[in-house]
């Protein structure tokens, strides 16, 4: 049988960084963002989504030992272009002259990536497959708009995935509605609004559902798991899922003290820290979860 497994990870934050206070002058608050989101600092870019784009896309090549690709998909909420796509815009950056296309999925884009890769690989159509997650979302906020200003950030994330004869990806599992799909929305020509308790409360269900189902098409049981990957948005909604799931918070990776939320860069720029960490390695069994604007819930599990 054919399989597909992560072969490459890679990441990249901008320089410049943006600390608490800085957003808290704007908003007219002291010491709350941390206390209500965990988020301590966030980067922000000067150059392109394409740009940091290209730059997590050579370092997952880099880590992963891979010279080239023959697909790329590329998750974004942030294109600096509507029109064209950006995957052809960063896919010039490699020489070849591949297959590709965007998605945008909102926050849970990059794990939807993932599954649809993994379908790709299996049919046999392409063997190795680049995957990015690119997000500039300082430039779809205002800053003090206290709902939306002190949670984003910007960066890029990336995977290789290859054939293999060995499981890597085990199962995926994905869905969308529209109901509440205004919660999260930014309407052409404005910013990005967002109704943040609606959210937090979509946003513990969506990930218990994305786990318990995910688990549940891989027949795996929830202590098989060595370490969770979700969508990092805020502190307290994976410490809910942490509290629902009779799990210990230790069980997840937490980045977004120093990433913030990016969106769709969100959860390989995590599983890059985790395995910069040691936390995972070679053999590990890691359930990655997202939820995001459409709404979208996504999870997968895979060994790497």
């Amino acid at each position: 049988m054919i399989f597909s497994k992560i072969v490459g990870v890679g990441g990249y934050l901008p320089p410049k960084v943006v600390e608490n206070p800085q957003i808290e002058s704007m908003i007219g608050v002291e010491n709350w963002i941390f206390e209500r989101t965990g988020i301590r600092r966030r980067h922000i870019a000067e150059e392109s989504v394409v740009e940091m784009g290209v730059k997590a896309l050579n370092d997952a090549m880099k880590n992963g030992k891979i010279e080239k690709f023959d697909y790329l998909i590329v998750a974004s909420n942030t294109p600096d272009t509507l029109i064209p796509g950006i995957s052809g815009r960063i896919q010039r950056s490699f020489g070849e002259r591949i297959g590709g296309i965007d998605i945008q999925a909102g926050c849970s884009g990059f794990i939807q990536a993932m599954e649809i890769a993994d379908s790709m690989i299996r049919s046999g159509s392409f063997s190795k497959i680049g995957i990015v997650g690119t997000e500039k979302l300082s430039g779809i906020i205002d800053f003090k708009d206290k709902s939306v200003g002190p949670l984003f950030g910007d960066g890029a994330g990336a995977i290789l995935m290859e054939r293999s004869d060995k499981p890597g990806i085990i199962a995926n599992y994905s869905r969308i509605q529209g109901e509440g799909y205004e919660s999260i929305i930014q309407r052409s020509g404005q910013l990005l609004q967002m109704d943040g308790k609606a959210v937090f409360r979509f946003a513990v269900e969506a990930i218990v559902e994305g786990i318990e189902e995910v688990l549940k098409k891989a027949d795996l049981d929830i202590k098989d798991v060595d370490l969770f990957v979700p969508h990092q948005s805020n502190y307290r909604i994976i410490a809910k899922v942490a509290e629902k799931l009779n799990l210990s918070i230790d069980r997840f990776q937490i980045s977004i003290e120093d990433h913030a939320n990016t969106a769709a860069a969100s959860v390989p720029l995590a599983i890059k820290d985790a395995l910069d960490l040691g936390k995972i390695g070679n053999s590990s069994t890691v359930l990655t979860v997202g939820y995001g604007a459409g709404l979208g819930i996504a999870a997968s599990i895979f060994k790497l």
